[in-house]
């Protein structure tokens, strides 16, 4: 299993720097260069979640066949992976951030078209 903490890190700068850097929302090309970065972090992000995800999935079916039930098989699954919880939540909030740089870029992008008509 591969730890994610370098690429967390890595986008927790990057977030960082789009909500703490003065104007960078009428920077178009910082902007798209932090939508690159977090959008190829969040990419890495989610195969590493996709490998945690298949460990937890097995366990849970383990424990549950040894005659553990679903919901002990599960809390027990949830203590040995918690990085699936943690990558979850980070990937849901980094996508919103995605979602907020592409509104910002387009409306730029389209103030920038009404200025030269």
């Amino acid at each position: 299993m591969t730890d994610p903490a370098k690429q967390i890190t890595d986008l927790s700068k990057y977030v960082n720097q789009y909500y703490k850097t003065k104007g960078i929302l009428q920077d178009g090309e910082k902007l798209s260069m932090l939508l690159q970065k977090i959008t190829g972090l969040l990419f890495y992000l989610e195969t590493v979640r996709c490998e945690i995800h298949d460990l937890y999935e097995n366990e849970v079916y383990n424990l549950v066949k040894e005659g553990n039930s679903v919901a002990r098989a599960v809390n027990a699954a949830n203590v040995k992976y918690p990085t699936m919880y943690q990558l979850r939540r980070i990937m849901e909030s980094g996508n919103r951030i995605v979602d907020a740089i592409r509104t910002n870029v387009s409306y730029l992008k389209s103030e920038k078209q009404n200025s030269n008509q």
